[in-house]
């Protein structure tokens, strides 16, 4: 009966071992001489900026109030006549202007130009009367704060519009038509937002003043003075392109 063969079996032992053994010896070595992954770093969104000029256009709705009040002309004493009415149309028209932006902070000016259709009066025979605004415009600084493409703001400075008053004595029917450019003031507030880098959409609110101012009839109701005191809210929606 042949033994076994003892030294083969040792060996193959030894050689199995020694294989494992460089085996997890190796795997450190390979892992270290790999190159570190660094991540890319996080890219920041950039904050938009509301530096810079603008141009754009604007429509909106104005409801306004005017009051007529008679007074004789030679003491100035009331007749005890007057009238308030409405005076509403649309209005539509171009603003252009500028910002300096520091921190959050917006500095602004702004002018604007609008087409108007605001027209209103009264009927009280033997009177009649009605107010039209036929264009308007302002000239404001504007203060807002900057929420990256949110601009929040307010507005106010000087106000001016061609705003015409006709007077009839509706018996004979005789008129007359008084008509100058008016000045006041107006101030408002609203919300500008950057849809792109350049294209700017708009919703604002604005009161305006245009004070009040006489008249001296002549051939309607001579010997009588009225005085009128125009005011208007408007509400507006623009676009703007920011260059």
């Amino acid at each position: 009966m042949s033994r076994p063969n003892v030294r083969g079996g040792y060996a193959a032992t030894i050689a199995i071992v020694a294989a494992a053994s460089l085996s997890c010896l190796a795997k450190p070595a390979y892992a270290a001489d790999l190159p570190l992954y660094k991540a890319p770093p996080a890219m920041m969104p950039a904050i938009y900026s509301w530096s810079g000029f603008y141009l754009g256009g604007q429509v909106g709705y104005a409801w306004g109030r005017d009051h007529t009040y008679e007074t004789l002309t030679s003491t100035g004493a009331f007749t005890g006549f007057q009238w308030r009415y409405n005076t509403d149309g649309v209005v539509g028209g171009l603003f252009a202007g500028a910002n300096y932006q520091v921190g959050a902070t917006v500095f602004g000016l702004e002018a604007d130009i609008e087409a108007a259709g605001n027209k209103g009066g009264f009927y009280d025979p033997p009177g009649a009367g009605d107010t039209r605004i036929k264009w308007q415009g302002s000239l404001r600084g504007r203060l807002g704060f900057a929420a990256d493409r949110a601009l929040f703001y307010a507005t106010g400075g000087l106000a001016y519009a061609d705003i015409s008053h006709t007077y009839t004595e509706v018996f004979t029917p005789v008129s007359e038509t008084t008509r100058d450019v008016r000045v006041g003031w107006t101030a408002g507030v609203g919300i500008d937002y950057a849809v792109t880098q350049n294209l700017l959409a708009r919703v604002e609110y604005r009161y305006t003043d245009y004070s009040s101012y006489t008249y001296v009839s002549l051939t309607a109701f001579p010997g009588l003075t009225g005085r009128q005191s125009p005011e208007l809210h408007t509400l507006r929606l623009g676009l703007g392109y920011k260059f």
